[in-house]
């Protein structure tokens, strides 16, 4: 049966509750803040708000956290996990793993598998409201012998790319949300959850897509090589990204940079930008945010153009989603 651990609901968190929390869970907490101004400083407050634990079923042990985050501290996660996935509903947070590197906005997510070779360093900042969903996979449950785990086992060693970056889908974002906020008994709370937790593994398996066949001509370098960049432009969608500076990442040149890109994922690198700019600016007009707003967010500099790209994705226009 699940069981629920963590922190007690909404109250102040100081660096002692970080720390304890950690050695609890492998976790090595900095507080740039507060150092320097010796152990008393250690019983202020670092945050305020809740974070609950929930063991579930399939071997996932699902951690919520809603904070306001009053000052900054980062984390350095050095335990194991076959696969772990971080999710962002509300605020930003800045992860590092396994030379991957990028800030996660609400909506997006983060798979890797948790080891020496790939610790996660994560960075929150103060001034904002953090709601994140961690999902970390316990070692000892996979080693147990049945039909899922034998499956797992085998796409988890199949992967070829440890640190994976994607986007959530929204149907699944809202299911999530509501989950989290329901008011049913326990029981049938943690039992969505672990529905909930099992779309996201199926989706969030590292190296997702370069175990996609059809991709004769591209060698696994070079897919691997085409992640970093598909990852960028999902990851910070809203930048001025050109061809030149993609394929210098990439290790390429812009011709082959073109080429393989669509032979991999079935669109142009730009045609790719433009889904992953209208993607962030649907869930920003979802969250409140006016046309005007949505568009400057996702990176469009003309309303007009966005308007019309935006209706061409969806098949309605922004101003249909946007309170304002």
């Amino acid at each position: 049966m699940p069981e629920l651990h963590g922190f007690s609901p909404t109250r102040p968190f100081s660096a002692h509750d970080f720390l304890s929390f950690g050695r609890d869970h492998g976790i090595d907490y900095q507080f740039p803040s507060l150092s320097g101004l010796g152990h008393q400083s250690f019983n202020q407050p670092v945050a305020r708000g809740l974070v609950n634990e929930i063991v579930l079923p399939s071997g996932f042990r699902l951690t919520n956290s809603d904070l306001d985050v009053l000052q900054p501290y980062e984390s350095l996660s050095l335990g194991h996990s076959p696969l772990l996935i971080v999710v962002v509903l509300q605020g930003r947070i800045s992860l590092e793993a396994g030379g991957w590197q990028s800030e996660l906005h609400p909506g997006m997510a983060l798979s890797l598998q948790l080891g020496p070779n790939h610790p996660l360093h994560a960075v929150q900042l103060p001034g904002q409201r953090l709601k994140t969903v961690t999902l970390a996979l316990d070692p000892r449950h996979l080693a147990s012998p049945s039909p899922h785990n034998a499956l797992l086992t085998e796409l988890l060693e199949a992967s070829q790319h440890p640190v994976y970056s994607w986007r959530v889908p929204s149907s699944l974002l809202n299911v999530l949300k509501q989950h989290l906020e329901t008011s049913l008994p326990e029981l049938q709370r943690k039992l969505l959850l672990e529905g909930v937790a099992l779309q996201l593994m199926a989706l969030g398996l590292p190296g997702r897509d370069i175990r996609e066949p059809g991709h004769a001509g591209v060698s696994r370098q070079d897919i691997r090589r085409l992640e970093s960049v598909r990852s960028v432009l999902e990851c910070a969608p809203a930048e001025d990204h050109s061809l030149g500076d993609l394929a210098h990442r990439a290790a390429m040149s812009t011709s082959s940079l073109r080429y393989k890109f669509r032979r991999v994922y079935g669109q142009t690198v730009f045609e790719y930008l433009r889904s992953c700019r209208l993607e962030l600016a649907k869930r920003c007009l979802e969250e409140g945010y006016s046309v005007q707003q949505s568009a400057h967010r996702a990176g469009y500099r003309h309303a007009t153009n966005f308007a019309t790209a935006f209706r061409k994705q969806f098949g309605v226009s922004p101003s249909d989603l946007s309170s304002t």
